[in-house]
This record gives C-alpha cells, structure tokens and sequence, in this order.
C-alpha cells in the first residue's frame, strides 16, 4: 500500500468518526485558537457526510424573551423582557441577591443555513414579500411580524459609538468579529441553565472575572425562521463571566456585559433601575444563546 493510500485511508476513518469535521473547517481556519461554543454546535445542522444542510424553515419557531440588542431608542414595550436582566454595577459584588433573571435561550427552533443558500434569499425590508413567499410565512402572521421586525431593527442606523452587523450564516458573523478584533479571540456564552422554562433568582457566587481587551463584540440572536445574529461594538463597554448560584445549588457561570457610557439610552430603564439617566455603569446578564466575543489577551 503506497503512502498516499495509507494517508486517505486514515483520513476516511477519522472523518467517518466527525460528521460535523468539514463544516468546521473555515471555523478553524478564521479561529484557530477559539474553542466552539456548544450553542454554536447547535444550531449546525450536517448530513452524514458533514456537510451543513438546509433546514425546513420552522414558521412556529419559540421565541422567549428577547434581550434587546441596544437600550437607547427603543420605546419600553419593546425592552420590558430586557430590564429584568439589567443591574447596576455597584452590585455585581459576591453574596448578592439578583432579582428574577432570564438565562434560558431567548430563541428555539432555528438553525444557521449554509452561506450560499443564505445569500441567496433577500434580507431587506424593501423585498418583504419575497422573504415571505421564499420562507412560506403566511402574511399578517405571527412569523410575519417577527421577519418584519428583525429586518427593521437590522435596517436601523447605527447609533452614536456603534457599530453593528446583521450576521445571515455563521461564516458572516465570523468575518464580522475578525474584522473588529483579529482572529485570536475568544467566545463566552452562559452555561447551561438546568429549568429553562422559568425565571429563577441567583446570587453571586464570587468576583466577576473580567474578559481581557478594551473593546467587544456582542450577538444577540433575532427571532427569524433561521438562525440571524445582530452583532456589534459599543464604546465603554466590559465583558464578565459572573458565577451564580441557584436556590437549589445550581451553579452557572453567566456572560456580563457593562456599559459605562449610557448617555443615549432611552430614560426608561433609569426610571425602572431608580437612578438618573447616564451617571451610573449598568450591566446585564446574557441568556445562553447570546455570544460575547473578545480578544483572547
């Protein structure tokens, strides 16, 4: 046997072993110091061969509450699910009591398409019909609504500071974050959260370890038929992993982001968090589908 058979043939029996080895190829390519989050992993799904495939769009998809993806013109009813994941920083001290939070993932139900077939469906307000035919969204749904609204907060300009990116396909959202901070960087998540249905009470375990790096990059998942992450950069901002303990025991390692500048949000949450508007760090916990990228040091 020549070496070149030898070779394929161990490389058939390692990858037979993967389904999901191919597709995570660029991955590693893009991010070769970055582990893989196990809700990324979710939202892949590959044939046999380890290929991403195509999912059939699901227009009941379970959208929970949603954590807004920015606090500053956002009228209250849209970010009344968003306050009670808000705190202030002063109080991220160990020993302290949150209030109900949120960790669960926000959506369900979704998966990312392969870059080529996402590409190829219009992602604009202006071809709204074609999206609902092409996905066989029923119009004046309630996946209709959820489409409209998703492409109008991506549509938005970006406000004073920001920088923002509607990521269609895992490899746009890769491009995205490697643009803003390198391609050596790490992503945390929130860990695993045991009752996903309910808001539960934690307290604070120990001292938030603060990630490394001025500057990070967040994405919050968007409630569409397939997987879109709203991605982008806010000044002053600081990324956490803040352990937490349930009642029952359960502890979580959650992701924090701080804002330090908070001059442009919206004067509700200031009057939801008793405070005046821009003189206080505020800070939220990120449910488990929402990812917080930062340079690795």
């Amino acid at each position: 046997m020549t070496p070149l058979v030898v070779f394929l043939s161990v490389a058939m029996i390692f990858t037979s072993g993967r389904a999901d080895h191919l597709i995570w190829n660029e991955w590693h390519a893009m991010l070769p110091n970055t582990r893989v989050p196990d809700i990324i992993k979710d939202l892949i799904k590959t044939d046999g061969n380890g290929h991403m495939t195509a999912t059939k769009f699901p227009n009941n998809f379970d959208v929970r509450a949603q954590l807004a993806a920015y606090f500053n013109n956002w009228p209250p009813e849209d970010n009344a699910e968003a306050v009670k994941n808000l705190f202030l920083k002063k109080d991220m001290n160990p020993g302290a009591q949150t209030k109900k939070v949120r960790l669960a993932r926000t959506i369900t139900g979704t998966t990312f398409l392969p870059r080529k077939e996402a590409d190829r469906i219009p992602f604009s307000s202006a071809k709204l019909a074609q999206i609902l035919d092409h996905l066989a969204i029923v119009p004046g749904s309630t996946a209709e609504k959820h489409v409209e609204k998703t492409l109008r907060d991506c549509e938005t300009p970006a406000f004073k500071g920001e920088r923002k990116f509607c990521a269609t396909s895992l490899e746009s959202m890769i491009e995205f974050v490697t643009s803003e901070l390198g391609n050596d960087v790490k992503v945390t998540t929130t860990g695993h959260v045991k009752d996903e249905q309910q808001e539960a009470t934690y307290k604070i375990a120990a001292e938030g370890k603060e990630m490394p790096g001025d500057k990070l990059v967040v994405c919050h998942p968007q409630p569409y038929p397939y997987t879109i992450y709203y991605c982008h950069v806010n000044k002053a901002t600081k990324a956490y992993v803040v352990p937490l303990v349930s009642k029952d025991g359960e502890m979580v390692n959650t992701g924090t982001v701080c804002h330090f500048d908070t001059s442009a949000w919206n004067s509700f949450f200031f009057e939801m968090l008793n405070v005046k508007p821009g003189t206080k760090p505020i800070c939220h916990f990120v449910p488990q589908d929402h990812l917080l990228w930062t340079p690795s040091k």
